[in-house]
């Protein structure tokens, strides 16, 4: 039995094979989808505007010589501007002569569209700024010390006019980063934009991940600021003490020189009678939590 298996399975494999080749000799009639490529173009000129990046063919030939387009992964529909440059509106009828892969055995029923409009644009470059596309969520009790950090924060970009001139900036690729609790220094990828070729690639990526604490002040003089020559105002009490929340790291290089309270006459005079909350400025990735006494007493003197 098992000597008939090898046997019936080669006429079996013969059988779909001729099969195969008597139906692929026949004639059809298929659709058939490329990119448009523009050719001969001038030194230093790029593709800008075109108006359709693909080209749909309604072709008759062999079955043989349709399997190989269908199967042609590299095809492309070359549309030669003779090495023009600006607005050109090519009838794309007389560029299939251009397309070797359709050799005279193909039959070409219908293009569309049958015109392409294209701007053929000197290249030129600009720098421009580079920003982050960051998803971050961090470990509970963790935060952001500084600045996200980019270098290069700033790069070349090439391309046509038409297309720079709408450009102020590049995004990194998408970044989704889950339950940070330590600093970050990576390499990230820009983001593609087609016909856009960088001075770089790619850029460092920086984030100061810390733990977030809080830290007590106590005895920061609270300064007085825009009192008239003629006037005094004194505070009750002078001194506060506040709470301030940020990285560990950070607050632990903290004194009270980084912290600045002050109250305005002017805000004074135009609340006069009820208790005075006090300014205050803090250094950035940090936060106040709490201000003891949250408002001050006060009297005006007159000279």
């Amino acid at each position: 039995m098992k000597k008939k298996i090898i046997p019936i399975s080669l006429i079996i494999l013969f059988s779909i094979v001729l099969w195969g080749s008597v139906s692929l000799s026949g004639e059809y009639i298929a659709t058939i989808n490329v990119p448009i490529e523009l050719v001969d173009l001038p030194n230093n000129y790029t593709t800008g505007y075109i108006s359709n990046k693909d080209v749909y063919m309604r072709v008759k030939s062999k079955g043989w010589e349709i399997a190989k387009i269908l199967l042609g992964t590299e095809n492309k529909f070359d549309v030669s501007v003779h090495r023009k440059m600006g607005k050109r509106k090519i009838d794309l009828k007389d560029e299939i002569q251009n397309n070797g892969w359709l050799t005279s055995s193909v039959q070409v029923l219908e293009i569309v569209p049958s015109q392409v409009e294209c701007d053929v644009d000197k290249i030129v470059s600009k720098n421009v700024a580079v920003t982050y596309n960051l998803d971050v969520k961090y470990k509970e009790g963790y935060g952001l010390a500084s600045d996200i950090i980019l270098s290069p924060s700033v790069v070349k970009i090439y391309g046509p006019y038409s297309v720079l001139q709408n450009i102020d900036t590049v995004e990194t690729e998408y970044m989704e980063l889950l339950e940070v609790n330590e600093p970050i220094d990576t390499e990230i990828k820009l983001k593609e934009i087609e016909g856009i070729s960088y001075s770089s690639n790619t850029c460092n990526l920086q984030m100061d991940v810390q733990k977030i604490v809080d830290r007590s002040f106590e005895d920061i003089v609270v300064d007085i600021r825009n009192v008239p020559t003629s006037k005094e105002l004194i505070l009750y009490p002078s001194k506060i003490s506040v709470v301030i929340k940020g990285g560990i790291n950070n607050l632990g290089r903290l004194t009270n020189d980084s912290i600045k309270a002050y109250v305005d006459f002017w805000t004074v005079m135009r609340n006069e009678g009820e208790p005075i909350e006090p300014t205050i400025e803090y250094p950035s990735y940090s936060s106040l939590v709490d201000i003891k006494p949250r408002k001050l007493e006060y009297v005006i003197k007159q000279y």
